[in-house]
């Protein structure tokens, strides 16, 4: 009893239940939505949002990296009850973020035409609608990246939550009203803001700390760690969304359709997994800045990823109809039954591939980009000229992202010295 007591209030444990829960309930609206989505419109506007998503979660990539960047430096201030600079480095950060939404429109209204074609869209609007919400989340990212970074577990579950009701209210409401394709889009626009405002209830006591002096930035520091933890992030998420704009590029509308449902599915895992890494950040670099032990912190973030993946891809092999008739009612989509067991393999590996870069990455072993970057270009280089069906796509994907596994796995092996 008193061992189920102790691991209950491991703080990894504890930390990961209350994002979980968040993320749980966040994910079980998103999937109410996207089986709404998938029943009540056409499959080629399913495949437009889908399309469209996966541009959303590319240009949202970099935000990943800032909130890797925050999380690193605003973690660091925290744990040394170092509260004004934890205030001056928030305001600090969000001067850039702005810059950054800002080049982001711009970037977005220069290529739109370019996008519309590449992806046989039939107005630009859609990419309007893509950049406004790829700059709520860019937005929502960063105030939830402090929250993280206090250890505001509980309230970022809250958040979570919350946003995946707006989410899912909204994009019913603009379905019946006759958006179709738009209606996604604009759903997770307004998660993403209502997330945003909804963090500053915590984050105010924070931004209301007064500044005795000038907050001394180390910017050289920042600079020298946020390049290459940029560019990791950056290319470990497109392992996820890269292949469904290649897929829509050389494939059929309806089949992109149905390469979207197999990757929703298939994502699940991600998601059912993706707390453990988000609480494992934060503590390894408060237990690096106290000194304390921190492998067994790592082996069991690997171990708490591990036997939930491994198992939902298990039931996928063996229950794909009844997996796929829940999530998209089946229909048509059944055709994509022969794969689903395949693609859980791949985003089983893929989330152990993200315990590992998280790790890393706190503990400033930025080197590690070098390997993410290549395996991510291999990634699209032979989907891009190997694509004759759904198991080329699938099978180069699992074959790439193993051998990332191996490397970072046999560098953890040489650097910490097992």
């Amino acid at each position: 009893m008193e061992f189920f007591k102790k691991i209950i209030k491991h703080e990894l444990i504890n930390g990961s239940f209350y994002v979980f829960i968040g993320s749980i309930t966040s994910s079980v609206f998103a999937f109410f939505l996207n089986l709404f989505l998938a029943r009540n419109l056409s499959y080629t506007d399913y495949g437009i949002f889908a399309s469209l998503l996966s541009i959303v979660v590319l240009a949202s990539m970099p935000s990943n990296s800032i909130s890797t960047i925050i999380v690193k430096f605003a973690t660091t201030y925290y744990s040394r009850n170092e509260m004004e600079n934890v205030s001056g480095f928030y305001f600090y950060a969000f001067k850039f973020m702005v810059l950054i939404c800002i080049l982001l429109f711009v970037l977005f209204t220069i290529f739109s035409d370019l996008i519309s074609k590449y992806l046989n869209l039939d107005t630009t609007a859609y990419i309007f609608l893509s950049s406004i919400t790829v700059i709520a989340f860019y937005l929502s990212a960063f105030n939830l990246a402090f929250l993280q970074s206090l250890m505001k577990f509980a309230f970022v579950s809250f958040v979570n939550s919350m946003g995946g009701v707006i989410k899912l209210i909204t994009g019913v409401i603009l379905v019946y009203l006759g958006f179709k394709a738009f209606s996604g889009l604009w759903s997770i626009f307004f998660m993403t803001l209502g997330s945003f405002l909804i963090a500053f209830i915590p984050l105010r006591q924070i931004l209301q700390i007064k500044h005795k002096g000038k907050i001394n930035i180390p910017r050289k520091e920042i600079i020298n760690y946020s390049v290459p933890a940029f560019f990791t992030i950056l290319f470990l998420t497109s392992f996820t969304s890269s292949d469904i704009i290649l897929v829509k590029h050389f494939f059929s509308p309806t089949q992109a359709g149905y390469y979207a449902g197999l990757s929703l599915i298939g994502k699940v895992i991600f998601y059912f997994t993706s707390t453990i890494p988000i609480v494992m950040f934060p503590l390894l670099i408060k237990r690096q800045a106290m000194g304390q032990a921190y492998k067994k912190l790592f082996y069991l973030s690997l171990l708490l990823v591990f036997i939930p993946a491994f198992s939902i891809s298990i039931f996928y092999y063996i229950f794909p109809s009844f997996t796929i008739n829940l999530f998209l009612g089946g229909r048509d989509y059944l055709a994509i039954s022969q794969y689903l067991g395949l693609f859980g393999l791949y985003l089983t590996v893929f989330s152990l591939v993200n315990v590992c870069v998280n790790f890393f990455l706190s503990f400033n072993e930025t080197k590690i980009v070098y390997l993410v970057v290549f395996a991510a270009i291999l990634q699209i280089s032979i989907i891009y000229f190997f694509h004759a069906d759904f198991y080329q796509v699938i099978y180069s994907s699992i074959t790439i992202i193993s051998l990332l596994l191996v490397s970072l796995l046999t560098y953890y092996y040489k650097k910490f010295n097992l």
